[in-house]
């Protein structure tokens, strides 16, 4: 067994995975999503940064509960005072790029289209590929028929 492994044995715990990659989006520039994050000058604070055990205790303390996502208010750093645990639905209404009903739409109507990949869409309107997904799909900001 590594050491990693055997500090907390949580590796593969869910809320271990959502730890590694807010670490990514911040510290690795060749992540994806780096350039929205710490390409932006968003941080970590060091006490999470070093320590999973930490951020899991804050975590456990302060609402995380399975299903529920980090959110950071937007200009703020990854840090106990402006991160909260929320579903997401409402993590996705607190993005950069405020999604309406219209917008929605909009994507859904493009994507019928075949002009865009999903991708192409989730670059175009600031999002992560899933989300767009979800649109596509009618499973957030569902289209009334």
């Amino acid at each position: 067994m590594n050491k990693r492994n055997y500090k907390h044995g949580e590796s593969y715990v869910r809320l271990h995975n959502i730890w590694g990659l807010m670490k990514q989006r911040i510290l690795n520039p060749n992540s994806k999503n780096y350039k929205y994050y710490g390409g932006r000058g968003i941080t970590i604070c060091p006490e999470w940064t070093n320590d999973y055990i930490v951020f899991r205790d804050w975590a456990l303390n302060n609402g995380y509960k399975e299903g529920l996502q980090i959110h950071r208010e937007n200009d703020g750093n990854y840090e106990p005072d402006s991160c909260r645990w929320v579903t997401r639905t409402e993590n996705l209404r607190h993005t950069r790029k405020t999604i309406t009903m219209e917008i929605a739409n909009e994507i859904r109507d493009l994507y019928k289209t075949g002009l865009y990949t999903q991708q192409e869409l989730a670059d175009k309107y600031n999002m992560d590929q899933q989300s767009i997904s979800l649109i596509i799909n009618n499973k957030i900001w569902k289209r009334e028929n």
